[in-house]
């Protein structure tokens, strides 16, 4: 068997001693001031539980509510400044944060901190390894909830450097997690700024023209179904056995979703000769044409950007067959709008909407200007979202980094 390695991968300049074998028990404190919040001593004071941290981000949502407001009844942790909280119940979800303020915690939750050398700033970052996370994991596995208790914790082991190396890569990830909430916040901004524009550029409440237009435009939108203005079908059946490795694209309303969410999705394909052979019946879709999804989650749209081979799952996908009767980004961008969404909702079944089919695509209503405001409402709403991936592509790289580093700079 190969010999554990005492130092990481990665390290910083000028530490080359081996880390050293460390136990829970010796090193952390795990708290055991419970109080009660009954007392009134306690009521403006936050409380938080796991419920109001983020999973493996180290980050508090906006739930957060007084001892008072919650009405708490039971025994909680008081916690301070620069402790860190860390959910014990499913600790596969991954819950902890470094509190900034004072406040109580849930009894789900376990105050920590570090001691006899070891760096508050490490221990937090310890929390996020790969190596804790499978063994809390590992050791919560029971009948009933999964859960970690303190003799589990206190039975843990780890490898440790100097105080002196800790305190820098402590130091280090919470520069990482800074950098990533700073860029989390510029993407939320933006999406809200999206979702605002959405509301005011198409007209709503049975108005002809929106609350925000570019200058220079002042006609009345014309209100119009889709059906009248563009073909709207599907394709012609394909079986999965028929997908391929690679060939021509074969978008599913999952692969639709994905692109839309700017997420990840095994991709399809069918042969070029089964493609022919399919077009002479359904057609070939077209540059501007706009796929939206029929089922599952229903409405979400796809803008076919170029003329090059594309096919698609029939019935789970409804062609919208444009044929430049529409500025294609204008289209794609009417169906995020919140005009779409209440249509959509509007014609839901009992409880919630389950399909949307090519009948319903006809008869959608959709208000629309010349084409010259069309084009510039395209454009910005493209400019937005071109924004949006960029700031969805640094986010996803920093994340990435970081977890590579975790995995490097630990033994």
């Amino acid at each position: 068997m190969a010999e554990k390695a005492k130092a990481p991968a990665i390290r910083f300049k000028g530490f080359t001693e081996d880390w050293e074998q460390r136990e829970w028990v010796g090193t952390v404190d795990i708290s055991t001031n419970m109080v009660d919040p009954k007392s009134g001593d306690y009521d403006e004071l936050p409380h938080v539980a796991p419920g109001n941290i983020e999973s493996f981000t180290g980050r508090l949502f906006d739930n957060v509510k007084t001892v008072k407001e919650e009405n708490l009844i039971s025994g909680k942790f008081h916690f301070y400044p620069g402790d860190v909280i860390y959910g014990k119940i499913n600790p596969q979800l991954g819950k902890y944060v470094i509190a900034t303020f004072e406040g109580l915690t849930s009894a789900d939750a376990y105050v920590l901190n570090a001691k006899n050398g070891l760096d508050q700033k490490f221990l937090f970052t310890l929390l996020q390894t790969d190596n804790f996370y499978k063994y809390t994991v590992s050791v919560s596995k029971r009948s009933g909830m999964p859960k970690i208790n303190r003799e589990e914790l206190n039975a843990y082991g780890f490898s440790v450097p100097k105080t002196i190396e800790q305190s820098q890569i402590g130091s280090l990830f919470l520069a990482f997690d800074n950098l990533i909430t700073l860029h989390q916040r510029k993407l939320l901004k933006l999406k809200n700024v999206k979702t605002a524009m959405l509301e005011k550029m198409f007209p709503k409440n049975g108005s002809n023209v929106p609350e925000i237009r570019f200058a220079g435009f002042t006609d009345a939108w014309e209100q119009r179904k889709l059906g009248d203005l563009m073909e709207i079908s599907s394709a012609s059946r394909v079986h999965k056995n028929e997908w391929e490795d690679a060939g021509v694209p074969f978008f599913r309303s999952s692969d639709v979703v994905a692109e839309f969410k700017g997420t990840d999705n095994p991709k399809a394909f069918i042969s070029y000769g089964l493609y022919e052979e399919l077009v002479k019946k359904s057609g070939r879709v077209q540059k501007d044409d706009v796929l939206v999804t029929g089922g599952g989650s229903v409405g979400v749209p796809y803008l076919v950007k170029n003329n090059e081979p594309l096919y698609f799952k029939d019935a789970d996908l409804i062609w919208l067959k444009n044929s430049g009767c529409v500025n294609g980004e204008f289209l794609f961008t009417f169906f995020t709008s919140a005009n779409f969404r209440h249509y959509v909702n509007s014609i839901a079944h009992i409880g919630t909407i389950s399909h949307y089919t090519i009948e319903q695509a006809q008869s959608t209503p959709i208000y629309l200007p010349n084409k010259d405001e069309q084009n510039m409402i395209g454009q910005f709403f493209k400019h937005l979202d071109n924004l949006i991936t960029l700031h969805q592509r640094k986010l996803k790289k920093l994340q990435n980094v970081k977890k590579s580093m975790l995995e490097k700079m630990f033994v």
